[in-house]
């Protein structure tokens, strides 16, 4: 969660605007690593549902830990913020919102086991 969070963080302190949702261009999002964690972030309701039904609770921090490593090979394979002196693009764009919604799962995953999700190391 922490690494979303500063990737996040660095945004906001470069001036670089994410837009709003609805300007979120998926398809703009061609990279093998970011179809595998969009891919992986789609599972997530699917895995709480049957973690609940199953009583298996493990499913969902065996869930987040693969996550995490999806988000982390993504990371390194994609460029998320423009080296300096280079503008934000869209394709910029699309990979911090790819980055929030993994920043939500993985936070909103920690949650449901009651485990904290701090924002700094």
């Amino acid at each position: 969660h922490t690494r979303p969070c500063a990737v996040q963080r660095r945004a906001e302190e470069a001036g670089i605007d994410k837009g709003a949702p609805e300007d979120f261009d998926p398809s703009l999002l061609t990279h093998e690593r970011e179809a595998a964690l969009l891919g992986m972030l789609a599972e997530f309701p699917q895995v709480v549902a049957t973690a609940a039904a199953l009583r298996e609770p493990h499913r969902v921090p065996h869930y987040l830990e693969q996550l995490a490593g999806t988000y982390h090979r993504f990371y390194d394979a994609c460029r998320v913020l423009p080296l300096a002196g280079e503008d934000p693009d869209d394709l910029t764009r699309a990979r911090l919102w790819l980055t929030e919604a993994s920043r939500l799962v993985l936070r909103n995953g920690l949650q449901l086991l009651g485990v904290s999700a701090p924002e700094r190391m």
